[in-house]
């Protein structure tokens, strides 16, 4: 019986691969989501991935990925996002992240939810933010300088791009139209 109890244990506790550009999407939202209302801290990050996650797939953002089983073994950008730049082997490393749903009755798990059905607009929004900031680092804008506070860093790349205007004069793309 104990052997039975401790593989169970592990399954639940099993860590979901999370593409980083999905991770990056989740992560702001959930910083987001705590800033709007502190008590969402009160439930479990994992509890609160899961939802997240589900929001996701409902808006056409990530779909997981099931390797037999039930349960979701990775989360990657949908077929929709994979037609944007710098979604496709952008080269920084997906996450493990545990995700579970939430195993008991939780009022705060349903304001959440609910939260994120009622605001699907913001979460495009940062969608399309993030997946913006993954296509300027595909296209050499910007440089990833890791992670700092569960978010991906990203600054102006020290490389220049030039673009000629109409008169002939040479500048910058990123101090010209992104600065």
């Amino acid at each position: 019986m104990y052997g039975r109890d401790v593989a169970a244990n592990k399954e639940h506790e099993m860590k979901v691969r999370v593409d980083a550009i999905v991770a990056e999407i989740a992560n702001v939202l959930d910083i987001s989501l705590l800033r709007h209302n502190p008590e969402f801290a009160d439930l479990p990050r994992s509890n609160r991935m899961h939802l997240i996650m589900s929001c996701m797939a409902r808006r056409g953002i990530a779909r997981g990925e099931k390797y037999g089983g039930r349960k979701v073994r990775y989360w990657k950008p949908s077929r929709h996002l994979d037609t944007d730049v710098g979604v496709k082997g952008h080269g920084i490393p997906s996450e493990l992240e545990r995700i579970e749903a939430p195993v008991v009755f939780s009022t705060l798990a349903d304001d959440l939810s609910d939260f994120l059905g009622a605001n699907g607009e913001a979460v495009d929004e940062v969608a399309s933010f993030v997946v913006h900031l993954f296509g300027q680092y595909a296209l050499g804008l910007l440089d990833y300088r890791g992670k700092k506070d569960g978010l991906c860093q990203f600054v102006t790349s020290s490389r220049r791009v030039d673009v000629v205007d109409g008169r002939g004069s040479t500048t910058d793309f990123v101090e010209k139209y992104l600065a």
